[in-house]
């Protein structure tokens, strides 16, 4: 989707032109590495940092010490890289495709939300931006990100823009998209890219015949139909020009081959993986399609955030690595984390829980806990405690894995970081309800994804399984010998993303033990106040508790199940306090329950 011009920010194109946070913990040492492969014209590529969505992991995985860095170690990495790219005379674009608001404290516990995080990014010298649908649900999120950065970014916030790059000198046509989103507030537009690509001010744009290469941005799928259009529409115009897409959204680490000059990378989630992507084999030229580029090679890397992969990249280390401005930047989030007490301790996890590393149902699934201890105890109503009810939640709603000890303030944000509120369908036949999880497993709503869509991507680049892989002269294979920091047979292995792609299995710069994934349901179920025997003798008639972000299904499923049109949204009343959201009853369940010795 293009976002139209009432929220101008579609896409901001900018002119080319030991830091860690004091509670992170370091990666394992003597990992196993790719190189990175430069090209004439190169491209670092971020997505859906949100707090968790994901998006804004700004100070790094704390508990996490494979993707470990922050946002200061990214600005080093950034600078170094521009300074390589500067001595060997060859372009570097550095570019995000959207999804920085919500879901980490920095974010969520500020006053208006985002106070600091869009500072950040001023900090960051980015050459194209565009927007997530995280940025576009809230008002004053959509209102501030338009008066905020476009402001500081004028001149640049503009829905295409043309521009040569500073060294070897490609002319450059970029677009921005959003996928087809349908939630956003009232105070933006979001147009279809089926729509977008048919407008006149598009084609006038595509049929300039200066140009070298097409990059599109996007917060979209990679394999989406959007991009298939976006790709065919210039395709019919340009046969032989190289169109490159950056995409977001999915969460995946993915490679996509759309033909022999056109690729495109999605690089992961939550600031967990920076994507690198070179072209090599292209040259500026004065007249258009008098070369067909035949001989363009492509490289992808995906790149875990941690400062050991930073420093090998770059050939540095601990002491030369950090710059001044990502000193200081480590330096402001740790000062904004303690000024908001984000590390305040609330309780100690009594073990890990994980989304879907282990089994569900099944103790060490986070999942299944909450079922069983969070929900039947943290989400009542006083005046209906007793009546007998279900309780849903969209397993989208849950970002994190929880890991055992200090469960911080922020940790809330970065595992339950939305806000929706539980609303409930009163007294419905106990005949009915027990039909209604059926019909969520079997329905294709947004259940998996905060994101509100559904990303059924997500766990395929943990699979290990053979797959039919492109052979393409497009795609660098020829890579440098994997090196380490110790000798070859101390190296060591963590686990990790094992990403199978369109080009292969050797996009990741770390090798990682491949890490298994189990499936896991779209929504779970609560259930309480029921009497000891109630699956034999059930009440008559039960309350069902759910998010009001799951509401249009849950009258659906009523209406499928009775065979009526009898339920709608507007039947639906509040069940618990506005303030009242899952993020605030994890808070409370942990301080009651979990203790404070860890």
């Amino acid at each position: 989707m293009g976002i139209m011009r009432t929220l101008q920010l579609l896409i901001l194109l900018l002119p080319l032109a030991a830091a860690i946070q004091p509670s992170a913990q370091d990666p394992v040492p003597g990992q196993r590495f790719r190189h990175l492969k430069w090209g004439s014209i190169n491209f670092l590529h971020t997505t859906d940092k949100l707090g968790i969505n994901s998006h804004g992991w700004h100070a790094g995985h704390l508990q996490e010490p494979q993707y470990s860095a922050d946002f200061g170690d990214y600005l080093s990495f950034t600078s170094h890289l521009r300074n390589i790219a500067e001595e060997n005379g060859v372009d570097l674009i550095v570019l995000d495709t959207g999804d920085r608001a919500e879901g980490n404290g920095l974010w969520d516990a500020t006053d208006p939300m985002g106070k600091y995080t869009r500072n950040f990014y001023r900090e960051l010298p980015l050459d194209i931006l565009t927007l997530g649908n995280h940025e576009l649900y809230n008002g004053t999120t959509a209102q501030n990100e338009f008066l905020e950065m476009v402001s500081y970014y004028e001149g640049f916030s503009q829905i295409s823009r043309k521009f040569v790059t500073e060294r070897q000198g490609f002319r450059i046509i970029s677009f921005g998209f959003l996928f087809n989103f349908t939630r956003n507030y009232k105070n933006t537009r979001v147009k279809t890219a089926a729509d977008t690509i048919k407008e006149s001010w598009f084609q006038e744009v595509i049929h300039d015949i200066d140009v070298d290469l097409f990059v599109i941005i996007g917060h979209v799928d990679i394999h989406s139909i959007e991009f298939t259009q976006i790709f065919e529409a210039i395709r019919e115009v340009h046969p032989n020009i190289p169109i490159q897409f950056f995409g977001g959204h999915s969460h995946i680490r993915n490679f996509r081959i759309l033909d022999n000059k056109s690729t495109a990378l999605e690089s992961g989630k939550y600031f967990e993986t920076v994507g690198w992507l070179s072209i090599d084999g292209i040259k500026a030229r004065e007249a258009p399609d008098n070369t067909d580029n035949t001989s363009m090679v492509v490289s992808r890397r995906y790149i875990d955030v941690n400062r050991a992969g930073y420093q090998h990249h770059l050939g540095k280390n601990a002491t030369t690595f950090d710059t001044p401005q990502g000193l200081l930047m480590t330096e402001r989030l740790a000062k904004y984390r303690a000024g908001l007490g984000l590390d305040r301790l609330i309780g100690c996890a009594p073990q890990d829980f994980s989304l879907s590393k282990h089994i569900y149902p099944g103790p060490q699934n986070w999942y299944s806990y909450l079922e069983e201890h969070i929900l039947p105890v943290m989400v009542y109503n006083k005046e209906r405690s007793q009546v007998p009810r279900f309780i849903f939640i969209n397993t989208g709603s849950q970002r994190s894995d929880v890991f055992k000890g200090p469960f911080t303030y922020d940790s809330s944000f970065l595992i339950s970081p939305f806000t929706s509120k539980f609303i409930y369908a009163k007294d419905i036949d106990y005949s009915i309800a027990i039909h209604l999880r059926d019909f969520f497993e079997n329905d294709a709503g947004p259940y998996k994804s905060s994101d509100k869509s559904e990303n059924p991507l997500e766990n395929r680049q943990q699979d290990t399984a053979e797959v039919d892989i492109q052979s393409s002269p497009l795609v660098n294979h020829d890579q440098a010998p994997l090196t380490h920091s110790q000798p070859r047979h101390k190296y060591s292995r963590v686990i990790g993303y094992a990403t199978i792609d369109d080009a292969g299995t050797d996009g990741d710069d770390t090798i990682h033990i491949p890490l298994k994934r189990y499936p896991t349901p779209n929504v779970i179920q609560g259930n309480a106040s029921f009497p000891e025997d109630w699956e034999s003798y059930p009440p008559a008639k039960i309350d069902i508790v759910f998010f009001d972000f799951i509401a249009w299904h849950v009258a659906a499923g009523l209406n499928e199940i009775t065979g009526t049109k009898d339920y709608s949204t507007e039947d639906f009343l509040p069940y618990m306090r506005q303030e009242d959201t899952m993020t605030k009853l994890l808070l409370d369940y942990v301080a009651k329950y979990w203790g404070r010795d860890c």
